[in-house]
């Protein structure tokens, strides 16, 4: 997981997708402007399964909403 300032952003959510052939989360936020979102925390590693990718998501999420994870402020 990849991260930097500890900063809580409003309305995160979970992305799993697949790349690469592997399995990876992202978690982002709204833009400000309206226009899209933005990314705060992601894998740095790829899972085997889907299920392991949203698993992990799952609980960094879990981690950010309860201010343990630090995510990208810029």
């Amino acid at each position: 997981m990849t991260s930097e300032t500890p900063t809580l952003h409003p309305s995160p959510r979970l992305h799993v997708f697949e790349q690469e052939g592997g399995w990876h989360w992202g978690i982002t936020i709204p833009r400000p402007a309206g226009s899209g979102f933005k990314v705060i925390a992601y894998s740095e590693t790829a899972f085997m399964h889907e299920t392991d990718a949203q698993r992990d998501g799952d609980r960094a999420l879990g981690d950010l909403r309860e201010g343990a994870l630090a995510v990208f402020a810029s």
